[in-house]
């Protein structure tokens, strides 16, 4: 009797052609591959090194279903590497029960003399703690609060993200993070969840919270998924709704928080115009926690439209709302070189939503550092 070899993933065999880019767990290859993709991605920390000739054992399956994640395929073995030895340290698991489980150090567990810190309850008093649900905010995010430092106070400031796990698992994926550390604009990286590949291993969002405020020692801490994020255009079917439940956790353990909403006037799909409803329903059903939320100051009309959603929603009655200057966040981008694309729209295509993320980072540092 003949069964359909149908499986959830595609896999197809390729040879490598040429080694496209590399950093630091992450090497881009050209493929010789019968797929209209010819690109793929190699974890180099999961499946070993990868050189011109190789054969590789590639999942095709986003770039067969023209994905967001279908820019690369993705390598599951290479026919060189015959047998790989792991690392040493660590017997922690993440992506569990998986063809693709990696061993990790959790550093609840490795950290020695400061595990106590993971036994005590969690204070972050004293620690500002920002939330945005596009990975694309989180440069501009970083230079403005360099920057700020920089010409107003006059001192450095650390930095901390903080990796969650509703899009992209692996850290390496993130070209924004490993120039934002090349660049010294982000001290630390904590990957939680089933996240993997920060300088620390958590396996929480409590203990990455403790981890990045009591070890780590940051001054501000931004808590974001990695790029890749779903939508279902439902109400409630979307990644970033997970960030709703943490705001609330820092929110009740001392955290100043910054919340970025959403906002763009370039979107051509009506749910993410002006606030996006990902925002909304943040900010209506899942947060309970009252906060300020900055609007950027943009033309009369498209403040006036920004109300009005909020209106239509009683969000003036749950939080306060107040706008804010947030163009200087061009001036922080210049100034360290950050040229980062949101949708694949940069600050001259979509100014309203770099605005939205200056205008909230600098609320937030007038009430954390307040000079004017």
């Amino acid at each position: 009797m003949m069964t359909n070899n149908y499986a959830m993933l595609e896999i197809h065999a390729g040879k490598v052609v040429k080694i496209l880019s590399h950093r630091s767990g992450f090497t881009e290859v050209l493929l010789d591959i019968d797929h209209i993709v010819k690109k793929a991605v190699n974890y180099d920390h999961i499946t070993g090194k990868v050189s011109e000739g190789d054969w590789l054992i590639l999942n095709t399956t986003a770039a067969s279903l023209s994905l967001g994640t279908g820019g690369y395929h993705f390598v599951m073995a290479n026919y060189t590497n015959k047998r790989l030895s792991l690392s040493p340290g660590g017997h922690g698991m993440k992506i569990r029960y998986t063809p693709s489980q990696v061993k990790v150090s959790y550093a609840e567990e490795e950290l020695g003399h400061e595990r106590h810190v993971f036994s005590k309850p969690l204070n972050l008093s004293g620690k500002l703690i920002c939330f945005g649900e596009l990975h694309s905010m989180i440069p501009p995010l970083c230079a403005y609060f360099h920057y700020y430092y920089k010409k107003y106070i006059r001192k450095k400031v650390k930095i901390g993200y903080i990796m969650t796990d509703h899009a992209a698992l692996p850290l390496a994926f993130s070209k924004n993070v490993a120039n934002l550390k090349k660049q010294n604009l982000l001290d630390s990286v904590i990957t939680t969840g089933n996240a993997f590949g920060g300088d620390l291993e958590c396996v929480n969002i409590y203990t990455a919270l403790q981890a990045a405020a009591i070890v780590k020692k940051c001054d501000i801490i931004i808590v974001s998924m990695g790029p890749g994020i779903t939508g279902t255009g439902t109400r409630y079917g979307f990644s970033g709704l997970e960030l709703g439940f943490y705001l609330d956790l820092a929110y009740r353990h001392g955290g100043q928080i910054c919340f970025i909403p959403r906002i763009s006037f370039a979107e051509t799909r009506f749910r993410h115009y002006g606030i996006s409803h990902h925002s909304i329903t943040l900010l209506k059903d899942i947060i309970q926690s009252p906060l300020c939320i900055a609007l950027p100051n943009i033309s009369m009309q498209k403040v006036k439209l920004l109300y009005k959603q909020l209106r239509i929603n009683n969000l003036f009655s749950k939080h306060r709302i107040c706008i804010k200057d947030g163009s200087e966040i061009r001036d922080a981008m210049r100034y360290y070189g950050i040229s980062v694309t949101s949708m694949n729209r940069g600050i001259a295509e979509d100014p309203a939503f770099f605005y939205s993320i200056g205008a909230s980072a600098r609320k937030a540092l007038s009430v954390f550092c307040p000079l004017h």
